[in-house]
């Protein structure tokens, strides 16, 4: 298991992440569900801990974990002084789950079956970022929750089955605000590692009729590789009240934002909340903003304060680990000083080349709900 200290600012609380390295998008039929279902199986107590939120209430702690595309995160704050004893009990739950037949069954009619995802439950800008995001990663967030016939035919076993195959050493990632000693669970050192069912949508823009009287926009770009200039090109572009996206657009639209993401590979995304249907004049406006695209050493300089300020809020925020681990690759983790020296280091017109590169309208995908 690897284990990474991203030290945190002084204070007497301690943080702990815990990544396992498979989740909905490694899901394939039949199995669709089964990461957000052993999510929640791990919480129900094992032979050690029969009733975990009992355990760490003597803590004032609470235990969460979520399920995301590529991982399950299972986390926590509290004291150091208790944070050895609250990391056992978290580990002794992922690692040596008991799954007890009655919990589970309850669990998954209460809990799990009424989460399958539905496009009707989606506000309008959220369908359109999550279809872009189906474009550029080749993934299918309707299945995220997996569907209600296939949860029907999964019980213990199939549990046991997906614990066994994905949850061992070699595919998890242990995030603490700094070191500390805990029992050794004997962790499964080595077993298979997932793999991401792969979705060829096979289109390039996704248009969705809501009876809108304007249209919500997400313009997507594929990256190849982890790179820190995303972030900075982010923030230059979409993601406060300084940025090129809205000083382009403030009239057109009620709304801009961006933000990048990462999993096996990377995305950038631009929404544009716009006041007209007219999305295709929006789009040949979008094209024209790119081909035209300058940033200056002053968009630089404030971006890199913006991120800065941003990160550090971060760091001290109960989900800073989260937060870490969303922003960087595993491969490429990084604790939130390096981050920012990083950035520091980024020159404009090194900026600049980048921009070039991934932002062609060759490579966009577009997301649009009308």
């Amino acid at each position: 298991m690897k284990i990474y200290h991203a030290k945190s600012s002084g204070n007497d609380l301690f943080k702990a992440l815990l990544s396992v390295n498979v989740g909905w998008s490694h899901e394939h039929p039949g199995k669709r569900g089964i990461s957000h279902f052993l999510e929640h199986a791990i919480f129900l107590g094992n032979e050690k801990y029969s009733e975990p939120d009992r355990e760490t209430a003597k803590y004032g702690v609470v235990l969460n974990g979520e399920t995301l595309e590529d991982r399950a995160v299972f986390f926590f704050t509290g004291m150091k002084e208790d944070a050895s004893r609250v990391l056992e009990i978290l580990l002794s739950l992922v690692f040596k789950p008991s799954f007890p037949e009655d919990k589970v069954q309850e669990e998954k009619m209460s809990k799990i079956i009424p989460a399958v995802v539905k496009e009707s439950d989606y506000y309008p800008w959220e369908l359109a970022f999550e279809w872009a995001r189906n474009l550029i990663f080749n993934w299918d967030f309707r299945y995220s929750m997996g569907t209600e016939e296939e949860l029907k035919n999964m019980g213990v076993e199939e549990l046991r089955d997906w614990h066994k195959r994905y949850y061992h050493g070699e595919n998890t990632l242990l995030l603490l605000t700094e070191p500390v000693h805990f029992e050794d669970l004997e962790i499964p050192e080595r077993g298979e590692m997932p793999r991401r069912q792969l979705v060829n949508h096979k289109k390039k823009e996704v248009i969705i009729e809501r009876g809108l009287k304007n249209a919500e926009i997400v313009y997507g770009f594929p990256l190849e590789n982890y790179d820190i200039r995303a972030l900075l090109l982010s923030t230059i572009l979409g993601n406060n009240p300084t940025s090129l996206l809205w000083q382009a657009f403030h009239r057109e639209a009620y709304m801009v934002d961006s933000h990048v993401e990462w999993h096996a590979n990377g995305g950038l995304f631009f929404y544009l909340g716009a006041n007209t249907r007219n999305f295709k004049n929006m789009q040949r406006k979008f094209e024209r903003f790119l081909q035209k695209l300058k940033i200056s050493r002053e968009n630089v300089e404030t971006a890199k304060k913006i991120l800065a300020v941003g990160l550090l809020e971060m760091e001290r925020s109960p989900k800073g680990l989260y937060g870490l681990l969303k922003l960087c690759s595993s491969q490429n983790l990084k604790n939130f000083t390096e981050i920012l020296q990083s950035i520091k280091g980024i020159a404009v017109e090194d900026l600049r080349d980048y921009a070039s590169a991934v932002l062609t309208p060759e490579v966009m995908k577009i997301a649009v709900v009308v």
